[in-house]
């Protein structure tokens, strides 16, 4: 049986570019476990700039989480109008800890629905589709690969079971709603405003909605490290 931290031809891989720009690939051939083909990395229909010898960190996921490999552009390999990506593995991969407990700290419009029992199998990975009753709509304080922080008068109980609907873009376009399943971890008051910070603990994720999170997550890490490093 493979590791989990074994990188095979099929793996989705997301590479980190400018401004935290995430850019999605797929592993396309393996040689000797060091040297991977991939397709051009892409983000909508914008191509990753590379040149060869850059140093670039890859992220691949697994039902244990997700693992970062460093590698360096090795060439370019071109058939008829496609072109692949050859990478160098500089150094084993690793499960990606320390960014899976990071909290990234994210103003989002959230909805908090009723749950229905069971719905976690059936939910859209992506899009505003699932209709059930809106208990709320808050912002969050912030957000993981694990839950979101949500500020609310409410008091919601401990371990209760909700729907949350993220809205990850402010137009609210369809294809930028979120949809998960969450229960109600814990309740802190919020600097004696009234309000509460509820975490929300995200349960029966598919992989692809793990993904969608990190994604958003890496990249608006990104942007704030660049925004700190431009302002000293």
């Amino acid at each position: 049986m493979l590791e989990d931290s074994t990188i095979v031809v099929g793996d989705n891989v997301d590479l980190v570019g400018e401004k935290g720009r995430i850019y999605r690939s797929k592993v396309e051939d393996v040689v000797e476990g060091v040297l991977f083909f991939i397709g051009t990395p892409k983000s909508s229909s914008r191509q990753m700039p590379l040149s060869v010898n850059d140093e670039v960190d890859v992220f691949f996921y697994r039902e244990s989480g997700r693992y970062i490999a460093q590698m360096r552009v090795a060439g370019f390999e071109k058939k008829g109008e496609l072109r692949s990506v050859m990478l160098l593995l500089s150094s084993k991969p690793q499960k990606n800890q320390r960014r899976k407990a990071y909290r990234l700290p994210a103003r989002l419009d959230v909805q908090i629905c009723q749950y229905v029992e069971g719905m976690e199998n059936s939910l859209p990975e992506k899009g505003n589709v699932y209709e059930t009753p809106v208990l709320e709509s808050v912002n969050s304080k912030d957000i993981s690969l694990t839950g979101v922080g949500l500020l609310t008068e409410r008091d919601y109980e401990q371990g209760e079971k909700y729907l949350l609907k993220l809205f990850l873009n402010k137009t609210r376009a369809k294809e930028e709603v979120l949809p998960v399943c969450a229960f109600a971890a814990r309740s802190v008051p919020w600097h004696g405003s009234g309000m509460k910070i509820v975490g929300m603990q995200f349960f029966g994720l598919t992989r692809t909605m793990s993904e969608n999170i990190s994604r958003y997550v890496i990249s608006e890490q990104q942007k704030l490290i660049t925004k700190k490093t431009l302002t000293g």
